[in-house]
C-alpha cells in the first residue's frame, strides 16, 4: 500500500469530542505540510495507508494497524502543558508529538523516517509556515497569469487568488477561508478559467467558488 497521510490527534476514549476535534484542527497545518512532502515519494507500506499519531494521557498498546488500514502510534499527551503554551510554543509541541509517534511506528513497521524528519526540518526553517502554490496558469488570450496560493495555520486555511498582467499584479485577495482541514477545503477549488467576461475559480464539481469581472482589473 502507498502511504498517503500522516495525522496527529487525541485518543477519543479519553478526551471530549469537541476538545479532540479542536486539537486535530490546530495541529493539521503541520501534518498537511509533511503529507505534501512525502506523498510524491509513493512510499510502499506493509498494510497501512496512513499513520495516526494518537496522543494519550495513559500509554497502553504499542503501534498497531486499525480500521481503514491506519497505523495508530500512541504517544504521551500532557494536557496541562498543552493548555499552558502560547502559539509560538505550540509549533514545537506538535512537532515533538509527531516525531515521537513516527519513531514509535518505525519500531514495528517500515516508514519513511528520514523523509519525514527532513520535512519537519524544512518546516522549521520556514518559520513554521505552511504555504504553497496550488496552481499557476496563463489565461489566454487575455495575457493574465493566475495563481492559486494556499496558506494554512493552526486557526484557518486561506486560499488567495493572484492575477498578474505584464508583470504587474492586478488582483491579489483571499477568496476562501475555512477551518484548517483538507476534508473541508480540498474540494472547493480545482481550476481557474476565463468564462465570458469573468475570471472564475471552479471547485471539484466545476461549480464556481469565486468569480471576478475582467472589467474590474486594473
Amino acid at each position: 500500500m502507498l502511504l498517503r497521510d500522516i495525522s496527529l490527534g487525541l485518543n477519543r476514549d479519553e478526551d471530549e469530542r469537541i476538545y479532540g476535534s479542536d486539537f486535530q484542527f490546530r495541529s493539521r497545518y503541520l501534518c498537511n505540510f509533511v503529507r505534501r512532502k512525502i506523498t510524491p515519494l509513493r512510499f510502499q507500506t506493509n498494510g497501512f495507508r496512513a499513520i495516526f499519531v494518537q496522543g494519550c494521557e495513559t500509554l497502553r498498546d504499542p503501534c498497531r494497524i486499525e480500521g481503514e488500514n491506519v497505523a495508530v502510534a500512541p504517544v504521551l499527551f500532557e494536557k496541562s502543558r498543552y493548555e499552558s503554551l502560547d502559539q509560538n510554543e505550540l509549533h514545537e509541541f506538535f512537532i515533538g508529538m509527531l516525531l515521537t509517534g513516527i519513531s514509535t511506528c518505525a519500531k514495528n513497521y517500515e516508514v519513511p523516517l528520514v523523509a519525514i524528519q527532513s520535512a519537519v526540518d524544512e518546516f522549521r526553517q520556514g518559520n513554521h509556515q505552511n504555504r504553497w502554490i496550488f496552481k499557476k496558469k496563463l489565461l489566454r488570450p487575455h495575457g493574465i497569469r493566475a495563481s492559486l496560493i494556499c496558506m494554512m495555520d493552526p486557526e484557518r486555511f486561506v486560499l488567495k487568488l493572484k492575477l498578474e498582467r505584464k508583470g504587474a499584479v492586478v488582483f491579489e485577495e483571499p477568496i476562501l477561508e475555512t477551518m484548517p482541514d483538507e476534508t473541508i477545503f480540498a474540494y472547493q477549488f480545482k481550476d481557474v478559467v476565463v468564462d465570458g467576461d469573468s475570471v472564475i475559480v471552479r471547485d471539484k464539481f466545476d461549480k464556481p467558488t469565486f468569480s471576478l469581472k475582467l472589467s474590474l482589473l486594473a
